[in-house]
């Protein structure tokens, strides 16, 4: 975790196993991506996320099945690319580092790769990263936004980010707080992107 010691290939391969259903990835496009992020920004500056999320997206040829399966994420994290993981990621402890390596799983927001993807999965058109973009742009966003359960549900989180994308920190704190509290009296599954537009929109009027 804090790039003291390095494991060989041989002693990784005890732990690594095939993926179900055989997913593909261009990790050569990864690989650039990486690499030229690692030039162009300083240590653990929080642009690095940004610049990243649309490749390692549109690298990774994976169903959201099998991103839910958290040993992809370790591989990437711990094997792939751990030089990126702690560039990125300052240690502070060792729990929070492990959980920005061995974090995945129902956890959008701990692994340092798996958070990028899944950012992007949700936030993105078909080939429109706009919201992707202007998300990573606001790290208040990134963080209050993702790391609620709300998060899970993609109608939700494009139309949270696509109304908070201009708002100042203490608004996007309030209405996230708020939305994911009135979310105890409302099924989210349940409502349509022009109901939680609505929802949402009358709680930043009221947090303003």
């Amino acid at each position: 975790m804090k790039g003291e010691a390095t494991l060989t290939e041989e002693q990784l391969n005890e732990y690594v196993e095939p993926m179900p259903g055989h997913p593909t990835a261009d990790l050569d496009k990864i690989d650039s991506a990486v690499e030229k992020a690692l030039e162009e920004y300083p240590k653990h500056e929080t642009a690095i996320d940004g610049s990243l999320a649309e490749d390692i997206h549109r690298g990774l040829d994976i169903t959201r099945r099998t991103a839910g399966d958290p040993g992809l994420w370790h591989w990437l994290a711990v094997v792939k690319y751990h030089d990126l993981v702690r560039y990125r990621w300052k240690y502070r402890s060792e729990e929070a580092m492990r959980e920005k390596f061995l974090g995945a799983g129902t956890d959008l927001y701990s692994n340092a790769i798996h958070r990028l993807w899944w950012i992007a999965e949700l936030t993105s058109r078909g080939d429109d990263y706009s919201i992707t973009d202007a998300v990573f742009a606001n790290q208040t966003m990134v963080n209050k936004v993702f790391d609620r359960w709300f998060a899970r549900y993609q109608p939700a989180v494009r139309v949270m980010c696509d109304e908070l994308a201009d708002e100042k920190s203490s608004v996007i704190d309030e209405t996230t707080r708020r939305f994911n509290h009135a979310l105890t009296n409302v099924q989210l599954e349940g409502l349509s992107e022009d109901e939680a537009r609505e929802m949402i929109r009358e709680i930043v009027a009221e947090s303003r």
